[in-house]
């Protein structure tokens, strides 16, 4: 079992301490505990703690990241992925997350990046009349998807604006560890289509301190976009590229959609389960 720093321990119980498990109108405390990134934490149900909450229509989740890796609260689960309810995106320790529920049901979530890691918000509706007429609902204003190279060294943050048809769009491209910490000095290649045309194509990219922008041509539709990058190498560009080091001459794709799209999560999966096959056959189990 893993062990919980005691800071955690002592605010978790003081919030169960001083706050009813169903709260009112209220905004309900969540804790990804350290070590919550090992698989181990699923079997005593402390991947979240608490794992479940019982909330009040109107009322407002925080999830604080009080792990030393980063995570994501995802709303959907491991099998059939986001179901688009709400997102966190990557977020770092000591960083928080917040979601206000304003409709009656179950929520089940997940982190995308360690997906045994799941829970559960359960929203009943007394009281949901008392200002649901009066909740306007902000629509997304920009796109985004994180995907995994194979051996789980780099995950790629990209986040572009909505699709709008005859509009160009501003695409920003990402490069960390599973811990969120910038990875420097990435070579790669870019190239963006919708419906199968090409809208932004870029080689022999270097983003030296981890991220880069760029802005595709004018957009035909709506349509998501398709982004596909090629990791060339770690290195700096002046040096001999048989000296770059990480996944060269992978390419790993991903549609930008809306809270991670469905084939951003089919990917990041296929990516995971390739670090669990090479993990079982080396014996040596990484730290994500």
């Amino acid at each position: 079992m893993k062990t919980i720093a005691i800071g955690s321990i002592l605010a978790i119980f003081a919030v169960m301490a001083t706050a009813p498990a169903f709260a009112d109108h209220a905004s309900v405390e969540v804790s990804i505990p350290e070590g919550s990134s090992t698989v181990g934490c699923e079997e005593t149900n402390e991947c979240y703690i608490p794992d479940e909450v019982t909330i009040d229509v109107g009322s407002e989740v925080v999830w604080s990241n009080d792990d030393t890796a980063s995570h994501t609260v995802t709303s959907g689960d491991p099998q059939n992925g986001p179901d688009g309810n709400f997102d966190s995106s990557l977020f770092l320790s000591g960083q928080t997350f917040s979601h206000m529920f304003e409709d009656a049901g179950e929520f089940p979530y997940f982190c995308l990046v360690h997906p045994w890691m799941r829970g559960i918000v359960i929203v009943e509706e007394a009281h949901a009349d008392d200002h649901s007429d009066d909740v306007e609902e902000i629509p997304d204003e920009q796109t985004d998807a994180v995907v995994m190279s194979q051996d789980g060294s780099i995950v790629i943050n990209i986040n572009s604006d909505v699709p709008t048809e005859g509009a160009e769009s501003a695409l920003t491209v990402e490069f960390t560890d599973a811990d969120g910490n910038p990875i420097e000095h990435v070579n790669f290649e870019v190239t963006v289509t919708q419906d199968d045309q090409e809208v932004l194509a870029e080689t022999e990219q270097h983003a030296h301190s981890g991220i880069t922008e760029f802005t595709t041509s004018a957009l035909g539709s709506d349509s998501p976009l398709d982004v596909q990058v090629t990791i060339l190498g770690i290195g700096l560009p002046d040096d001999d590229p048989a000296t770059w080091t990480g996944p060269i001459g992978e390419t790993i794709s991903a549609q930008v959609v809306p809270e991670f799209g469905p084939l951003a999560m089919i990917i990041l999966a296929a990516a995971i389960v390739s670090i669990v096959v090479v993990t079982t056959r080396s014996k040596v189990m990484p730290k994500l």
